[in-house]
């Protein structure tokens, strides 16, 4: 080798030094230089990766110099030695503290967009963060002449280093990867904080909506309080004018305020915006938490998953809450102003027979004065609800909780008081001594229930079946969970495996083409609707196309009024999804017809639509057991279907976990009737007992823990208490039997439809009959007017029918 190559190896070996240095003092300029932590965080990762090949370069031409079949000086060959075996390290450190950094500021960015730190503070991290990296800059750039100077590390023994070094293997292929490792990871902190950045943008949504939601409620209650003041006044300035009431004024008057009180679908339009946002939240995402050892620790995170369970456990009970409180208030104002109204036609009629009636002001609008106490009331607990809901998202709706490693990112909690099991140590000779006290006047007592029963006529064993069956009052709260109906949340699902499966396979092959037309059938409240709302949710995600009796019918952005015709609405349906394949969900079959079209019509378009659309249409359809048995008998509509999924029983498990769940998410504290807390073996002889009683149906289990527990006297606590179980007396005759019937096909009916079906003889005899079940509860008018039977009572009204052979309400037998 000449002394001219030498020469030039040393030059440029000092040429790439300097340049690097020049990278380094360009990339802290280019970072810091910034105009905004958000192109702070773009240099930096951009700057990782050009420091990288800069860094890369140099080991690799080293490497390079090395293999060659050359020889060098002993200070050149030192130092390409020098940076493979130790340069590569202090680079390695340099980049590790590059990519920390990034990771500190990305975190401090997030804390600032949710107001946790000050922009202050975040620029405090960043003026401290440069003095860092520009000090570990410094010792870099000073390394190698550190380590070759006279007198230096490894002076005089540099030609014994080398030696020691040729005799291992060189390292700088490992330190190659994990330089290129380190500058891949500068590109995915800042790609996650692109996301989080989008993310946050959707949590700050769903903060928006709620408070919106609220708000909505709040104005809602507030206006029908308005209308209440209205009326009172109304009623005032008439008499006041007239020197007494003008009954037609007043009734008019009532009509058109009671017209102007409609319950606003506020919790639908909530569930639609949220859902749509979350729609933009990445179901898989790498999230970076932390660093230890060196080492970025990161978590898989199904952001949108975690996102949804925590708003259907923590924020939905609530809200839907809220939502029945302003729905019950402007129903409420409703019925009083009906009450009122009635009344005054009363009044009026009997004054054109000419019976004078004094009217009596503070008696007839004694309706107003009761609905304006409970609304003062529902207004102090809807700012009761909005306050606990604003504070569980201040508390726990975070994004950057994502970095507390110490605890679960938005954690769904189970109740603490079953979480851990304890073992009480109890008196049992106290107990006994209680217990063979009980026993020894059982016999006596049993003797005195069974005389007092045999005293009660049906009518009142009807009444105290349906009055046991009541929420307490002072419990509607904690009740309110397990009563929702329909659809509340995945987080709340439960057990159904072996359906769902089925229904997967179902779905598969229509997918290959095949028929896809499911029934799903049941009693009252087995979870018809939320299990098909869970198909549509799980496996047909923003193609599942809802369609209900004289409602609106979206799809694609259009819309379309098809009252109660379903060919209309299913042409509608397949005009405007002709490449999207989605599936057409109709719960409860019952309530399509109407005088003018009848179900016996809407049924045979739905036969013709399943049969010609069916392999790009998949239909998904519910049915009470009793509408499915009468289809069956007159129709065979088992044909059109390629599967029934009957949902009429549950095992004792999901009923556990069903109200473990829901009691959960109440954050109330489970007591038995010894003021302890419940321990697991004693919670499941509780769900285990409701099983027995409900006989394996979801709703009615539910139902039933409701009705057993009543608010404990410790703040945040209810208590179980096992009632005893009434059974529903024999009350049914032939002609009450046919007007139950006519009830429970139908689900909901009215005295227009009564009559449509059961002819003039509704007038000779049903109506009488009507007004008894109605006058005992058995069956009860809804405030827009429709007729059905009593929630409370509904399944054991089936199974009094059934027994009776009139209908066939159950398909499965305990």
């Amino acid at each position: 080798m000449t002394e001219t190559h030498t020469h030039q190896s040393e030059e440029q070996a000092a040429a790439r030094l300097q340049a690097l240095d020049a990278t380094l003092d360009s990339a802290i300029a280019s970072a810091w230089g910034a105009s905004s932590p958000e192109s702070q965080l773009e240099s930096l990762a951009l700057e990782g990766g050009v420091l990288c090949q800069a860094f890369s370069t140099l080991g690799g031409q080293c490497m390079a110099q090395l293999e060659a079949d050359r020889r060098y000086p002993e200070e050149e060959t030192f130092l390409y030695y020098l940076i493979n075996y130790e340069w590569a390290e202090e680079a390695k450190a340099f980049l590790l503290l590059w990519r920390d950094v990034l990771f500190q500021l990305q975190k401090a960015a997030q804390l600032a967009a949710e107001g946790a730190v000050t922009e202050e503070n975040l620029l405090r991290l960043s003026r401290e963060s440069k003095e860092v990296v520009e000090q570990a800059a410094e010792w870099l750039k000073g390394f190698v002449k550190r380590a070759t100077k006279p007198g230096g590390r490894w002076q005089p023994s540099r030609k014994a280093r080398i030696e020691a070094w040729r005799r291992q293997k060189n390292p700088w292929p490992v330190y190659q990867e994990q330089l290129g490792l380190l500058a891949g990871q500068c590109g995915t902190l800042f790609r996650q904080h692109r996301e989080m950045a989008a993310a946050g943008a959707v949590f700050r949504q769903v903060r928006a909506e709620v408070s919106q939601l609220a708000t909505a409620c709040q104005a809602e209650v507030a206006d029908a309080t308005e209308k209440a003041e209205k009326a009172v006044a109304f009623f005032e300035q008439e008499k006041s004018e007239h020197g007494e009431h003008q009954l037609g004024k007043v009734i008019a008057h009532l009509e058109n305020l009671s017209g102007q009180v409609q319950p606003s679908p506020h919790l639908f339009d909530f569930s639609n915006a949220v859902e749509q946002a979350l729609e933009f939240l990445p179901e898989k995402m790498q999230v970076a938490v932390s660093i230890s050892g060196g080492n970025l620790i990161t978590q898989e995170l199904n952001l949108r998953r975690r996102t949804r369970q925590w708003l259907e456990s923590e924020l939905l009970p609530l809200l839907y809450e809220a939502w029945e409180l302003a729905e019950n208030a402007a129903n409420g104002l409703k019925a009083s102003l009906s009450n009122i109204r009635n009344r005054a036609i009363i009044l009026s009629a009997e004054n054109k027979e000419g019976k004078k009636m004094e009217i009596d002001t503070r008696g007839i609008l004694q309706p107003l004065e009761g609905f304006r106490n409970i609304a003062s009331n529902t207004e102090e607990e809807l700012s009761a609800l909005a306050g606990l809901a604003n504070r569980r998202l201040q508390a726990f709706f975070r994004l950057s909780a994502i970095y507390d490693t110490d605890a679960i990112f938005l954690a769904v909690p189970l109740q603490s008081s079953i979480s851990q099991f304890r073992l009480h140590r109890n008196k049992w000779m106290q107990r006994l001594q209680q217990w063979m006290a009980r026993k020894a006047g059982a016999f006596q007592k049993w003797q005195e229930a069974a005389e007092r029963e045999e005293r009660l006529s049906v009518s009142e064993k009807a009444v105290r079946y349906i009055q046991h069956r009541k929420i307490p009052s002072d419990n509607s709260h904690y009740a309110a969970i397990f009563q929702s109906q329909g659809y509340i949340g995945e987080s709340f699902w439960v057990g159904r495996e072996e359906e769902l499966q089925h229904i997967r396979n179902i779905i598969d092959n229509w997918e290959k083409g095949y028929r896809g037309a499911v029934a799903i059938t049941g009693t009252r409240f087995s979870g018809k609707t939320f299990f098909g709302e869970i198909v549509a949710n799980r496996y047909f995600p923003g193609k599942a196309i809802r369609l209900s009796p004289d409602a609106v019918v979206e799809v694609q952005g259009r819309k379309m009024e098809a009252g109660y015709d379903l060919e209309k609405a299913l042409e509608f349906v397949r005009k405007h999804t002709l490449n999207q394949r989605p599936m057409a969900w109709i719960d409860d079959l019952e309530l399509w017809w109407s005088p003018s079209i009848p179900l016996n019509q809407n049924l045979r378009a739905l036969r013709r639509y399943i049969d010609d659309h069916s392999n790009s249409i998949f239909f998904l359809m519910s049915m009470g057991n009793v509408l499915k048995s009468h289809l069956q008998k007159y129709h065979e509509i088992g044909r059109l279907f390629l599967s029934e999924i009957n949902l009429d029983y549950v095992p004792a498990s999901v009923v556990y976990d069903a109200v473990l769940i829901r009691h959960g998410a109440t954050h109330i504290n489970l007591l038995d009737e010894n003021g302890e807390e419940v321990a697991p073996p004693a919670f499941k002889r509780l769900s285990d007992r409701i099983h027995r009683i409900s006989g394996g149906n979801i709703g009615e289990a539910l139902f039933q823990w409701a009705v057993s527990a009543r608010k404990g006297e410790a703040e945040g606590s209810v208590l179980v208490e096992p009632r005893g179980n009434y059974s529903m007396p024999d009350f049914l005759g032939p002609d009450s039997a046919v007007l139950l019937c006519a009830v429970m096909i139908q689900k909901r009916v009215n005295e227009y439809r009564l009559r449509k079906s059961l002819g003039p003889s509704f007038s000779d005899k049903y109506v009488n009959i009507l007004q008894r079940l109605l006058s005992v509860g058995l069956l009860i008018r809804q405030p827009d007017g429709w007729l059905e039977a009593n929630p409370v009572a509904v399944n054991a009204i089936g199974a009094l029918l059934e027994s009776k052979n009139y209908i066939k309400y159950h398909q499965w037998k305990q």
